[in-house]
């Protein structure tokens, strides 16, 4: 059987169509088109994986969704998302009208966290804590191998938990304030970075952004040519991370931690200071073999979607 696998981002929608084996045999990667009305975003989707059942002349397909926001995994519909615009979107019965496949939801993140569970680590440890750094902020929660989805399925919304003043602390995208998402997702990191910028015009930051616009990457580049302002910008990063991954250590006791998304890849710069809040624990067993990992699977998402459709297609 093959799977299709789709990660719904607040920037990128990423598609990819798998083996049994997790096989990657079709790969797509789209802007998020804000413009689309619902109906006519899951017309988009269903499209794409019509296609890829011709290319691949099958009709033996699963569907498996991953989306940055809050769903119910059990009806396949997207509740809420801060940073999408299509509320009460009912993924599973669209896309499973739209293309005569058994189509299965989650959140984005966890649909890494099974990816990584699955693909990555290959099963070798049991309890696992994964974050995806980007636009939003999302968690995944791997129990005794098991995902943890919770009750409602909003189960590993670690962006939102509150790391600043409930009434006076950033506005985040969900409409409350102080969420950790609104500290460190992309949206604040650009914004941080466009008052640098027209405070010191002649930095190697601001020079760079001129060249090339704003991207993560690009703070990366910043920090490895010794700006200071990117390298402080790292340290800010590191540390809200890290009051967050302390907190959820002691919640949940892992044996590994991994971070993923795009924001992920400036953990060179970012991981420092995050170990450095770890390191001041004074409870320090949970903390004394954790194993903070960075994802290198590409698309882990995406991936992870389609061996979870998978997975729960094979449990019916």
């Amino acid at each position: 059987m093959i799977s299709c696998g789709i990660d719904i981002g607040g920037t990128f929608v990423k598609i990819l169509a798998t083996s049994e084996e997790g096989k990657v045999l079709r790969n797509q990667k789209i802007k998020t088109p804000y413009h689309l009305s619902s109906s006519k975003f899951l017309d988009f989707l269903a499209d794409i994986i019509n296609n890829f059942k011709k290319e691949l002349k099958t009709k033996n397909i699963v569907i498996g969704v991953g989306v940055a926001g809050d769903t119910d995994n059990k009806k396949g519909i997207l509740r809420f998302a801060p940073n999408i615009p299509w509320p009460n979107l009912r993924i599973a019965e669209g896309l499973t009208k739209r293309t005569n496949c058994n189509c299965f939801v989650s959140n984005d993140a966890n649909m890494a966290a099974f990816g990584v569970y699955k693909k990555e680590l290959k099963e070798k440890y049991k309890n696992i804590l994964v974050f995806t750094l980007g636009t939003g902020i999302g968690g995944g929660i791997i129990i005794e191998g098991k995902l943890y989805q919770g009750s409602t399925g909003t189960a590993g919304e670690f962006g939102h938990i509150k790391i600043g003043d409930a009434k006076t602390g950033n506005l985040c995208g969900c409409g409350a304030r102080g969420c950790l998402e609104s500290f460190i997702g992309t949206n604040t990191l650009k914004k941080l970075t466009v008052q640098e910028v027209k405070k010191n015009p002649k930095s190697i930051l601001a020079q760079l952004v001129k060249e090339e616009g704003f991207s993560v990457k690009l703070l990366s580049d910043a920090a490895s040519k010794k700006d200071k302002f990117a390298l402080s910008l790292w340290d800010y990063f590191g540390t809200y991370l890290g009051y967050a991954v302390t907190d959820l250590i002691l919640i949940f006791n892992p044996e590994v931690v991994v971070f993923s998304g795009g924001v992920a890849g400036g953990a060179k710069y970012f991981m420092p200071a995050l170990l450095k809040i770890l390191k001041t624990q004074k409870i320090k067993e949970p903390f004394r073999n954790i194993k903070l990992l960075v994802s290198k699977t590409k698309d882990v998402g995406a991936l992870g979607a389609a061996l979870y459709a998978l997975s729960v297609n094979n449990e019916k």
